[in-house]
């Protein structure tokens, strides 16, 4: 029997597991940072300003030390970079939001699972809205996001990063380091949060497209799917 109830979970779960799983690619994916070091040229900038000779050894057991701290729970550390308590205190603040994106990546990731095994059962048919799948609409209220994301970031990424920081961090300043006392944001040039959000939109981008075309070859073609 088609339930119109668990349609609608079936389009927000969608819409919901595209977002976390696409924000969570480059959260997760440590050689994406790796693979960065010398495009970006983050060792000798790190040098350049500290008058140091840290090596791309040091920046990555730097980035690896937060990474532990913010996924494992470890102390937190820097490896040989300087780091403040204000700074110390940001990462703290982004470990939450971390394992939130990781946890609603899981649950909804579930709840299609869950809905998936339910329709192979024959426990319920999914209802389509005006003719498309809930899949579709998913696909397109993702796609949505890409675009308004993507053209504000393209307009002006510091507006986008700014905002960014004052949405999720409200009341914190914590987050505009000092490289003079924290020099573990000289690793994490703002390049690099713009290329983590490349990277997060095309894993949207894709993620969307394959929904909607999914629904539109049903529409048409393959209607007696489900």
């Amino acid at each position: 029997m088609k339930n119109k109830l668990l349609s609608i979970l079936l389009l927000i779960s969608t819409t919901v597991f595209i977002i976390s799983l696409s924000i969570f690619l480059p959260l997760a994916n440590r050689r994406f940072y790796y693979g960065q070091i010398d495009t970006l040229n983050i060792v000798e900038d790190l040098n350049s300003f500290t008058r140091k000779n840290y090596t791309k050894e040091d920046v990555i057991d730097a980035f690896d030390d937060v990474m532990d701290f913010i996924w494992k729970g470890t102390e937190f550390k820097t490896g040989k970079l300087n780091y403040s308590e204000e700074g110390k205190s940001h990462f703290a603040d982004c470990v939450p939001l971390f394992k939130l994106d990781l946890i609603v990546m899981i649950t909804s990731g579930v709840i299609l699972l869950t809905l998936l095994v339910l329709y192979l059962l024959k426990v319920w048919r999914v209802y389509d809205f005006f003719g498309y799948s809930p899949l579709f609409y998913g696909g397109i209220l993702s796609l949505l996001l890409v675009a308004i994301v993507g053209v504000f970031g393209m307009i002006d990424f510091n507006k986008l990063f700014t905002v960014f920081h004052k949405l999720f961090f409200p009341g914190k300043t914590n987050w505009q380091f000092d490289p003079r006392y924290d020099e573990v944001i000289l690793i994490l040039p703002q390049k690099f949060f713009m290329n983590c959000a490349i990277l997060m939109g095309v894993g949207l981008l894709t993620l969307s497209i394959l929904s909607i075309v999914y629904g539109v070859l049903k529409r048409y073609k393959f209607h007696k799917l489900i």
